[in-house]
C-alpha cells in the first residue's frame, strides 16, 4: 500500500490501452497519453504492458510507501527523488517502508509534460467495461473516476517475479527519446482532406507549417496556434463555417480536428463524434508525443506518411517492449 502525499495537478490511474470498442456509443478509449513511456515503465518492474500505473501531468506528486516494493519512473524528467536522493528514470529502484518517492518539479527548462511511474504488480483500481483506466469525463474507472488526490490509499497486485529479480533492470539507452520543445509528428491525409474540404494547397499547408501549443491543452484536446486553413472554394461559398459540416465520427485518438479556425489534436478522452472536419491522422507511433506537449510553449509540425509506412512502423515499435530492451543498471 501507499499514501498521496500530493497530488499535482493531474495525477490518474492508467493502462496502456484504455477502454476499447465503445466509441459508437460516445465512450473514449482514456488510457495513457504517452504510451511509449507507460509500456516501458511496466516492462521494467515485470508487469504486463497493459497494467495499470499512475500517469503524472506537471510532476509535483509526492506518495509514501508503506511496504516494500519495486518501482520505475519514466517521461519527462523532473529530476525525481526517493527521501531526497536523486533517483534515475527508465530504470527499477528498490522502496521500502516509510519511504517517500517525490516526482519533482516541472519547470522552463524541462522538456516533456507527463511521468509514469510503474509498481511491480500494478495499481488495483476500479474496474469499468473491462478497464482500469480513469475516464476523467465520464467519471469512472481508476479512484471514483478522478484525479487522484491528497490522502488516497493505494493497493498494488502480486509482482510477477520475486522483487530482488526487479532491481537494477534500466532501458538501453538508445530506446530511450529525446524530448525537445518542438514535436515532429507523422500524420495521415484525411479522413476529410483534398479536394473535398480543403485545397491541394490547403492540405500542403498542414504538413509545412509550425504550431504552437495554446495552454488550453490537455487530455480532451490540444489546441493549436497557425496559419488560417484553406479550405475549398464550393465549401467556402456554402454558408456557415467551412469547418461544420454533418456530424460524423472521429476516427479515435489522434486526429486534427478544425474547429472554425483552430486546428485540435483529439488524444486520449477526445469527442468520439461531431460536426467538424478531421484533416489528418497522428500515426500511432508517434502519437505517444501528444503526453509530453507543453502547454503554452512547444511547437508541433506534421510529416506526411502513408498507410502502409504507418503500419510498419507500428510493427518496429511493437517489438522493442521485450526483455531484450533490458540491461543491468
Amino acid at each position: 500500500m501507499a499514501k498521496v502525499i500530493v497530488s499535482g495537478i493531474q495525477s490518474i490511474i492508467e493502462e496502456w490501452q484504455g477502454r476499447k470498442g465503445y466509441m459508437d456509443i460516445g465512450i473514449a478509449h482514456s488510457g495513457t497519453m504517452d504510451h511509449y513511456s507507460a509500456r516501458f515503465a511496466n516492462l521494467l518492474v515485470g508487469n504486463d504492458l497493459n497494467e495499470a500505473l499512475i500517469e503524472i501531468t506537471g510532476a509535483n506528486f509526492v506518495m509514501e510507501f508503506e511496504e516494500e516494493s519495486v518501482i520505475a519512473v519514466t517521461g519527462a524528467d523532473s529530476n525525481p527523488k526517493i527521501n531526497g536522493a536523486e533517483i534515475a528514470l527508465w530504470q527499477t529502484h528498490s522502496v521500502q517502508k516509510k519511504d517517500r518517492l517525490d516526482i519533482g518539479r516541472i519547470g522552463a527548462q524541462i522538456n516533456g509534460f507527463r511521468q509514469y511511474l510503474a509498481v511491480a504488480g500494478g495499481v488495483n483500481s476500479d474496474e469499468y467495461l473491462g478497464s482500469k483506466s480513469t475516464a476523467i469525463y465520464g467519471g469512472f474507472g481508476g479512484v471514483e473516476g478522478r484525479s487522484l488526490k491528497r490522502g488516497d490509499n493505494l493497493t498494488f497486485g502480486k509482482p510477477s517475479k520475486p522483487l530482488d529479480d526487479l532491481i537494477k533492470r534500466r532501458i538501453k539507452k538508445h530506446l530511450i527519446p529525446l524530448y525537445g520543445q518542438k514535436w515532429q509528428m507523422r500524420a495521415i491525409p484525411g479522413p476529410n482532406g483534398a479536394p473535398d474540404f480543403f485545397t491541394e494547397e490547403g492540405m500542403e499547408l498542414f504538413f509545412s507549417a509550425t504550431y504552437k501549443a495554446q495552454l488550453i491543452c490537455d487530455r480532451s484536446g490540444i489546441r493549436l496556434d497557425g496559419p488560417k486553413p484553406i479550405f475549398n472554394a464550393e465549401r467556402a461559398a456554402a454558408g456557415g463555417h467551412p469547418s461544420n459540416i454533418t456530424d460524423h465520427g472521429y476516427p479515435g485518438p489522434g486526429c486534427l480536428n478544425i474547429s472554425g479556425d483552430t486546428p485540435i489534436i483529439l488524444p486520449r478522452e477526445g469527442p468520439t463524434s461531431g460536426g467538424y472536419v478531421c484533416a489528418l491522422s497522428i500515426i500511432y507511433v508517434d502519437q505517444w508525443m501528444m503526453g509530453q506537449i507543453v502547454p503554452g510553449r512547444d511547437e508541433v509540425e506534421f510529416i506526411y506518411c502513408t498507410l502502409d509506412e504507418a503500419v510498419e512502423l507500428r510493427k518496429r515499435q511493437n517489438a522493442v517492449f521485450v526483455e531484450g530492451s533490458i540491461e543491468s543498471a
